[in-house]
């Protein structure tokens, strides 16, 4: 064997080894004093945002109530829609030293296709708060009521602009008011945080959005004006609101707070931290600071947790986030694209074997008719067998090597186009000097992980 080749094999041997410890040797044991060190809160929003306050609140009861002998320490993960952050808690080791805090985003964000991975693939530890939502125009809007408003949506589809953070909560709101009003139709555009909405819907870019009540109750003086509130009874801080179900919606929700562990994590160290949370939604500091924000301290653990996850699961997935007139399926036509390029590349690659083999059957049908047969067939087996290993590695790394889309795409272009292109030692050089070869796998991965990421929040490992 070449030393090139052994080369090839002992990375190959390096990343199966990783790829097994990390599904079946990570684990602590279930002996292992818990926590003997500080725990990540991994909030996968910038700071100052909803979900970052709420991290910080629970982070500061627990470390002056001494609820845990170690502290927690938040780290804040933003971008692509929360999806970067849980992408990186998914991937973490499930020892009890990551956790994180995220509301029905990671429902959303999967049912819209961001991502493939959802609740499924964390272990739930509670739901705490929750807080209303509220459908809301601004103040010299001509709607005033939510009928008003969906009647003008259904009279004029895909003409009022909703905005939103797609694929997440606020986008589902906007979605299941369609469904309740059949023919009526937003146009979404994509904002993210609350304060961002409000700018859209002040500034004549929106013409309607959903904000938390807290975001609500901060904003109205600044133009907006609410046309109906998500809870089943009106609430007492804004009882001139009038609920959806009031006005023959059936829009009865809350957002939560959801905190959760990587699969896997031993359920004694779930437990033990859905205690800690009850305690701290229970602390009079808490319950003060939640009244301020309008959110109710509530908390849920256990079977009552999992019973509402389902039915909030239930709830996203009857709605569909992907018709035409939020998003094109982006991730379809690059696939189709893709496909076709590859088979493009394979039929020119057989092509130009017929050709040689043609000329060398010739020259040797007469001394030995098995090996031309042989000859005919094994290099193109060959070269397919090898495309679908590699093909299966970088599947493989992508899912769990904790290493950046950009750099494993890279490699991979670079390894397909050397060896399965053919390509023999001297003809390397001409590959690498007088071919694009090298700055496509450059150019490629960054241009597809900017386009995916910065335009349509779609997140990339």
């Amino acid at each position: 064997m070449s030393q090139r080749n052994w080369i090839r094999l002992v990375v190959l041997l390096v990343v199966l080894a990783d790829i097994g410890w990390r599904l079946f040797g990570s684990g602590s044991t279930a002996n292992d004093q818990y926590p003997n060190r500080a725990i990540t809160l991994v909030v996968p929003f910038g700071p100052g945002g909803e979900s970052d306050t709420f991290a910080r609140m629970i982070q500061k009861a627990v470390k002056d109530n001494g609820f845990l002998d170690q502290e927690i320490v938040v780290k804040n993960v933003g971008g692509a829609g929360a999806t970067i952050g849980s992408g990186q808690a998914r991937k973490a080791e499930p020892d009890g030293y990551t956790m994180m805090i995220l509301h029905e985003a990671l429902i959303t964000a999967q049912a819209s296709g961001k991502v493939s991975y959802g609740p499924e693939s964390f272990e739930p530890i509670a739901a705490s708060g929750k807080t209303s939502m509220v459908i809301a125009v601004a103040e010299d809007s001509p709607y005033r009521t939510l009928t008003e408003l969906m009647q003008a949506a259904k009279e004029a589809p895909n003409e009022l602009v909703f905005a939103a953070n797609l694929g997440a909560p606020v986008h589902y709101a906007g979605l299941i008011l369609e469904k309740d009003f059949p023919g009526a139709h937003f146009r979404y555009t994509q904002k993210g945080g609350g304060a961002s909405r409000f700018e859209a819907v002040i500034g004549g870019h929106a013409d309607v959005s959903a904000f938390s009540l807290g975001e609500y109750v901060s904003f109205k003086d600044g133009g907006l004006r609410a046309v109906a509130i998500s809870s089943a009874e009106r609430h007492p801080e804004v009882p001139e609101i009038q609920t959806a179900l009031e006005q023959g919606f059936n829009f009865v929700h809350a957002n939560m707070h959801f905190w959760w562990f990587p699969k896997g994590t031993d359920p004694q160290k779930v437990s033990l931290m859905a205690g800690v949370i009850a305690r701290c939604m229970a602390a009079p500091e808490v319950r003060e600071k939640l009244a301020l924000r309008l959110s109710e301290p509530y908390i849920a653990t256990g079977g009552a947790m999992q019973e509402m996850l389902q039915t909030r699961i239930g709830k996203i997935q009857s709605v569909d986030a992907t018709s035409p007139d939020v998003l094109p399926n982006i991730p379809l036509w690059v696939s189709i694209a893709t496909a076709t390029s590859l088979l493009v590349l394979v039929v020119r690659r057989l092509r130009h074997s017929d050709s040689d083999l043609q000329q060398e059957t010739t020259e040797l049908i007469e001394e030995e008719p098995e090996a031309v047969e042989r000859k005919g067939r094994l290099p193109r087996l060959g070269n397919a067998g090898l495309f679908v290993l590699m093909t299966a590695l970088y599947l493989l790394a992508l899912e769990y090597l904790p290493i950046d889309f950009r750099i494993i795409t890279a490699i991979y272009m670079l390894d397909v186009a050397v060896l399965c292109g053919g390509y023999k030692n001297e003809d390397l050089q001409k590959l690498f000097t007088k071919s694009y070869v090298p700055e496509m796998a450059i150019l490629v991965p960054l241009l597809v992980h900017f386009v995916f990421q910065s335009f349509f929040s779609i997140q990339l490992p």
